[in-house]
């Protein structure tokens, strides 16, 4: 239950990026005057393909979860994967999402964190939800089988709502 996490002892810091709106309005407007592909893709249980920060992070047995007979009151799990609902889970994510990127090739934008590149498309993050843009279709392709190599990466189709914004080229 992160509402009893206390900065200091069980997180340090709890900012978490998303893509600024002007850069998502952009890169839509280029998408569209150059007719880009474009592929719209979602990081399945994205916070939770993140390990930890800190080794000795403990949580209570969630209600409903029974240990064989045990009293759950004696015992704790302890934690190796990140967990939605944990103060510092997005900055987590991030930075596994962006050291992962990195690794692949990627190249991050020195203007907005959440804008990357690789070779001659560019990847929008905004939490889990991205967009991938780009001239090439197979280049689209290659970069999708690429990510999955790394992540565990659903690709939603052509763009054509992203965030609650219809979009339609």
């Amino acid at each position: 239950d992160g509402s009893k996490m206390k900065q200091g002892e069980h997180y340090d810091e709890s900012y978490a990026p998303v893509v600024s709106w002007p850069a998502t309005r952009y890169f839509f407007a280029q998408s569209i005057l150059h007719k880009w592909h474009t592929k719209q893709m979602d990081f399945v249980l994205a916070y939770t393909q993140a390990g930890v920060e800190r080794d000795d992070l403990y949580m209570e047995i969630p209600k409903g979860v029974s240990l064989d007979g045990a009293d759950s009151k004696l015992y704790v799990l302890h934690l190796t994967q990140n967990l939605y609902g944990m103060k510092q889970a997005g900055r987590v994510w991030n930075k596994h999402l962006v050291d992962g990127l990195l690794k692949l090739g990627f190249k991050q934008s020195s203007v907005d964190e959440c804008v990357f590149y690789f070779n001659k498309s560019i990847m929008l993050v905004y939490t889990d939800d991205t967009i991938l843009m780009g001239p090439c279709e197979k280049e689209l392709t290659r970069i999708v089988s690429l990510m999955q190599s790394s992540f565990d990466v659903e690709v939603e189709g052509t763009l054509c709502d992203y965030l609650g914004i219809n979009i339609k080229q």
